[in-house]
C-alpha cells in the first residue's frame, strides 16, 4: 500500500493561501513528514519506516526538499505582501537576518548561513528553509532543530537529489545538528517572544 500523501493541513497553512502579511512561531505537537512541492514518497522516503512506524505525511505548497517535523523543532513562517515585485533571494536573506539576530540575542556564538539559505553552527545546519511566491506575495518556511536527534532523518528521509556544496555528500547525522546538541537550551518561547517583538519585522505589520 503507497504512503498517503494529506493535503497541507499544519497551523501555518492559512499563511499560505491567504493576503497580506502573517508570521507564525509554532512548534508540532506530532511528528509529521513534509514533502516539498516538486518531491515524491518513492523519490524522498524509506516508505516501510514511515509505513511501520505510522508516520503522517503531507506536502507544503513551497520548494526545497522534504523535511520531518517533531515536537522538538520550532517552525518560523513569515507571508509578506510588497507593493513591488522582489527577488525570493532578497527574502530570504532579510528573514534570515532577522533570525540570526535573534539567535546571537540568545547566546548562540559560530553561526551562519549556507548555501542558498541554511543556517548553520559551524559547518552542520541547525536550519532549512524554503519559499512559496504567489504575484509579489513571498511565504517563508523555515523549521529550525531546537533538540531533535539527526538519526531520525536517516530513518525516514532518503538522501536528497539536491544539496548545497558545503553538504558534501554527507549523510543527515553528520550534516545536521540541533541547537541542544550545540550546548544551548533554547525553547519555542524564548524564540517567539524575541521574532514577534523584532523592529526588522513590526514596521510593516
Amino acid at each position: 500500500m503507497p504512503v498517503q500523501v494529506r493535503p497541507y493541513d499544519l497551523p501555518d497553512a492559512a499563511l499560505f493561501s491567504g493576503k497580506g502579511n502573517g508570521m507564525l512561531v509554532w512548534q508540532p505537537e506530532e511528528t509529521v513528514i513534509v514533502l516539498g512541492q516538486s518531491n515524491t514518497t518513492e523519490k524522498s522516503l524509506f516508505m516501510e519506516n514511515v509505513m511501520s512506524d505510522s508516520i503522517p505525511v503531507t506536502k507544503r505548497p513551497t520548494g526545497g526538499e522534504t523535511v520531518i517535523l517533531t515536537s522538538k523543532m520550532a517552525v518560523i513562517t513569515v507571508a509578506r505582501e510588497f507593493a513591488d515585485l522582489i527577488r525570493s533571494k532578497d527574502f530570504f536573506m532579510e528573514v534570515n537576518r532577522m533570525i540570526l539576530d535573534m539567535l546571537a540575542d540568545l547566546g548562540v556564538k559560530n553561526y551562519g548561513t549556507r548555501g542558498i539559505s541554511d543556517i548553520t553552527i559551524g559547518n552542520m545546519k541547525i536550519l532549512g528553509s524554503s519559499m512559496h511566491r504567489r504575484e509579489n506575495r513571498l511565504v517563508y518556511h523555515a523549521v529550525l532543530n531546537l533538540a531533535e536527534d539527526p538519526s531520525i532523518f536517516e530513518r525516514y528521509l532518503k538522501h536528497p537529489s539536491r544539496e548545497p556544496d558545503y553538504r558534501l555528500s554527507r549523510p543527515h547525522g553528520e550534516f545536521v545538528t540541533s541547537l541542544e546538541k550545540e550546548g544551548y537550551n533554547i525553547n519555542l518561547q524564548d524564540i517567539a517572544a524575541i521574532l514577534t517583538h523584532s523592529p526588522t519585522w513590526l514596521p510593516d505589520l
